[in-house]
């Protein structure tokens, strides 16, 4: 399920079918490896639409959450308001390592070099680092069942 109007509507009555909501998170470097912060981002949007669409129904694909300087309150906040509304397990999917001080999962993705690389083979290390995901999102399913 995305994160838009049509879906919402369906995913409290479904909450014991959908159990899982993935947090998108990038912190980006306006002064510096500003291209970079571009392509850790892209990558994670890619990896989270596409790891959405194969579990529809599923999970719950949050708005993309940007940091500057690795500040992660807000996060921290949704993801106690996601708690609170009855999603149990959560993802936190970025491109970096974070320190967010809670029971969080927290899945890294491997940076793409989005400008560096032709379609097919930008194509082929998404589909690559989806399907790693994926693997990651069972794991985390049959741990909590």
């Amino acid at each position: 399920m995305l994160f838009n109007h049509v879906d919402l509507k369906e995913l409290k009555n479904n909450l014991e079918y959908i159990d899982t909501a993935i947090i998108p998170v990038s912190n980006i470097d306006m002064n510096h490896q500003l291209l970079a912060s571009c392509d850790k981002n892209e990558t994670v949007q890619l990896v989270g639409m596409l790891a959405e669409k194969q579990f529809k129904g599923r999970l719950l694909l949050t708005p993309s959450f940007f940091t500057s300087g690795n500040q992660y309150e807000h996060v921290i906040s949704f993801i106690q308001s996601l708690k609170e509304y009855g999603l149990n397990n959560i993802i936190v999917l970025s491109s970096e390592k974070i320190d967010l001080d809670t029971d969080i999962q927290l899945y890294s993705v491997n940076t793409i070099p989005m400008g560096d690389l032709d379609d097919d083979m930008k194509r082929t290390l998404i589909e690559d680092e989806v399907k790693q995901f994926m693997k990651f999102i069972i794991k985390s399913w049959n741990k909590s069942s």
